[in-house]
């Protein structure tokens, strides 16, 4: 069965009871079994009246800035919980994106692949970064990105975060980049090889840019 990649975005309060929503989400995915999660900030967003909101302030309950949720799972597990998720969401939008099966590589030219895993574990140490860029590198990767969450957990199913939930280390690491057909198997099976703790999720996308 292919798996899916599942996205939640919210804003980070809900001004009628200043209420982190995007904590319960994570917390529900986690006790619904999910195999795991990470949650990103951004930097700035529209919300779901259109408003522009930065990162300007000292108090996160007056940026209101938006924060993604991810997780790769079965798309027996996504629609399991997608109902607790749609009702348990006032404001925010939930999408779904579907993983490629081998078979219908041919059919795509290119490919997004996402690596999940954490800062802590044998994959991913904060100076063996560039050992993972030059993988991608390796094999003719486009735009490749490394950025940290700010919380989420994993096969050990412990929460970690930045001050959200304890204990505030070990942080979720999402790596993605772009790869071409021709490029794609290799990358994915060299990936199976050092990936010891983590998920690696790859979908086909529509390159529009690259230069």
């Amino acid at each position: 069965m292919a798996e899916i990649l599942l996205k939640i975005i919210v804003n980070e309060q809900q001004h009628e009871k200043r209420d982190a929503m995007y904590k319960k989400i994570l917390t529900y995915l986690w006790e619904q079994g999910v195999p795991g999660a990470t949650m990103r900030r951004g930097e700035a967003g529209l919300d779901f009246q259109g408003n522009i909101n930065y990162d300007l302030l000292e108090d996160p309950y007056f940026n209101d800035l938006p924060i993604l949720i991810e997780s790769v799972m079965d798309k027996e597990k996504g629609a399991e919980i997608e109902g607790g998720l749609n009702q348990m969401i006032v404001h925010g939008q939930i999408s779904r994106i579907e993983g490629i099966r081998e078979s219908d590589m041919k059919n795509h030219s290119h490919f997004v692949v996402k690596i999940y895993t954490r800062e802590s574990s044998k994959l991913v140490k904060k100076d063996e970064y560039g050992k993972i860029l030059q993988l991608l590198q390796k094999h003719k990767a486009i735009w490749a990105t490394v950025t940290k969450a700010i919380a989420g957990y994993g096969s050990d199913h412990v929460i970690y975060g930045r001050h959200l939930f304890s204990p505030g280390e070990h942080l979720p690491l999402i790596i993605e980049c772009v790869a071409d057909r021709e490029h794609l198997p290799l990358l994915l099976n060299e990936l199976e090889k050092v990936v010891n703790e983590g998920a690696v999720f790859t979908a086909p996308v529509d390159l529009i840019l690259n230069k």
